[in-house]
């Protein structure tokens, strides 16, 4: 297993993971479109005791589908999304495939949510949930 390694954009918020990842997937919900400015969110999911930031993170909060809260972390000084908490599952992070180092690490294995895609969002038909 190698190292995670990733950070924001003006470098303030630096993250290392000592965990493979669990599940990586694309988001395409309508919150993720809407924190994201784009068509999904590209997410991995790690256990949370295998993650270490430094930094501080500003978190906004919102009720998911299923009741749960999210709260989606970000960069208080670049905006960049870093990192993601759910009290539906409590052990477990969201980190954004793009603030990794190395993004070539993020290997999706399926595509969540995709009834409220957009039209012009292509994603590979391979990982459909449908």
């Amino acid at each position: 297993m190698s190292r995670l390694t990733g950070g924001c954009a003006c470098g303030a918020v630096r993250y290392s993971i000592d965990a493979e990842p669990t599940f990586s997937f694309h988001c395409q919900c309508r919150q993720c479109q809407r924190a994201t400015g784009t068509g999904h969110a590209s997410l991995f999911i790690v256990p949370k005791v295998a993650v270490s930031v430094t930094g501080d993170l500003t978190y906004y909060d919102q009720t998911a589908d299923d009741g749960a809260t999210v709260s989606r972390g970000f960069c208080p000084r670049c905006g960049s999304p870093m990192l993601g908490n759910t009290t539906g599952h409590p052990d477990i992070v969201l980190i954004t495939a793009a603030s990794l180092d190395d993004p070539t690490q993020f290997k999706p294995q399926k595509l969540v949510f995709s009834k409220t895609g957009q039209p012009w969002d292509y994603i590979d038909p391979a990982l459909r949930d449908e």
